[in-house]
């Protein structure tokens, strides 16, 4: 299989397997509170239960995988069809009580996991140079927009009528795009863990914990923003259409696909990494003054950068499924404790009280400056190994 065709084919599955997880993101929560009535705190608890199991659950295949690559199609396939099978009880199952939901959350998020690590694992193999890893973030980037966009269509007019067979057609798709992997991890399976000298994995795993830590800290925080824009305050001009806030954070997010990006190394990649942060870091501050579709393009913007930074560096730092593994449990974890973030702002009401708001954006603010420092390339002293040889 030629390279061409192999991104394709990458970014083709990417769009199918990515279509299960925003869907179960922004389509879940919203059918389970607004057509099954469920109470949002316990549909907010079975969330995060799904999200922490989903968290560990890539860690442990990764580990699998690393020691085993082999399985890595096996292990995909098994995966991809359980949680396209599973994936409509997360929400059917209400019927059946809280108890019923997350064994149905915790199936999904763990077979989830099962082909999601293999599949991100392709970008050591397939993202060998920097412009092909580029080119496949890039790609990742637009796939996930364009199923956000399809999610959020989705959950426009749902009734309990239509909802069966909304996210069974959802699953279906899902299964049928995302096969595309199967063949593909077959050709090229993951490497093995373990990979160079002694000394140059203990570079590598610094860098490489460096690299999660500048991550975490600001997908929190911009995360957090993100969803602290639907609960502004009044005063501070913002659109006042939940379904629009989330338009244009989605636009903004595939807009940074068209960003020009050169990551002629890993040091390079650092170096922008660290200039998305700060840029995060002086659009929480302008949050301030408006929330304007302006800004909120913005925000989805940069939002969408250090995504596709991250992707697109990755292959030079990870070390096998292992490093995926990693890198996709950092980054649920982000998720939910953005979630938290905002929790914390907002303590028991469902708008930001008079005054709380801007304590809430300075925070957000320092925290982008702290992830911009983490990755700025003159504090990453130890030198991190070349895009790997094609």
């Amino acid at each position: 299989m030629t390279w061409r065709r192999a991104r394709i084919a990458y970014c083709i599955a990417h769009g199918g397997k990515s279509l299960l997880w925003t869907a179960s993101d922004l389509l879940t929560l919203y059918l389970l509170v607004t057509v099954y009535r469920v109470d949002p705190i316990v549909a907010g608890a079975l969330f995060l239960a799904g999200l922490a199991a989903n968290a560990l659950a890539d860690l442990a295949v990764g580990l699998w995988l690393g020691r085993h690559p082999s399985h890595a199609a096996r292990v995909a396939g098994v995966g991809l069809a359980l949680a396209a099978l599973a994936f409509p009880a997360t929400v059917l199952a209400a019927a059946y009580g809280p108890w019923a939901l997350l064994a149905a959350t915790l199936v999904f998020r763990i077979a989830y996991a099962r082909c999601g690590v293999p599949h991100n694992a392709l970008m050591t193999q397939l993202g060998d140079l920097p412009h092909r890893a580029t080119w496949l973030a890039r790609g990742r980037t637009i796939g996930t927009a364009l199923a956000s966009l399809l999610a959020a269509l989705g959950a426009s007019g749902s009734d309990r009528f239509a909802t069966a067979p909304l996210l069974w057609a959802i699953a279906g798709a899902a299964l049928l795009i995302g096969s595309a992997m199967m063949p593909l991890i077959a050709a090229y399976p993951p490497a093995q863990d373990g990979r160079g000298s002694t000394a140059g994995r203990g570079a590598l795993h610094w860098l490489l914990w460096r690299f999660l830590l500048a991550n975490v800290v600001g997908a929190v925080a911009t995360g957090a923003l993100a969803k602290a824009v639907l609960h502004l305050p009044m005063g501070i001009m913002a659109p006042a259409n939940g379904t629009t806030i989330l338009t244009l954070l989605i636009l903004g997010r595939s807009a940074s696909a068209f960003v020009p990006l050169c990551l002629s190394d890993s040091q390079r990649g650092f170096a922008i990494l660290a200039a998305v942060y700060a840029c995060s870091a002086c659009i929480a501050a302008l949050f301030l003054l408006q929330a304007g579709p302006a800004m909120l393009l913005l925000l989805g913007m940069v939002m969408g950068l250090g995504n596709l930074v991250g992707w697109a560096l990755l292959p030079a730092l990870a070390d096998g499924p292992r490093g995926y593994g990693l890198y996709t449990m950092a980054s649920k974890l982000a998720l939910g404790a953005a979630g938290l973030a905002l929790a914390g702002g907002l303590g028991r009401v469902p708008v930001f009280a008079p005054g709380a708001f801007p304590f809430f954006a300075a925070a957000v603010a320092i925290a982008c400056l702290l992830a911009a420092l983490l990755a700025l390339p003159r504090l990453t002293a130890v030198r991190a190994r070349a895009f790997p040889a094609p």
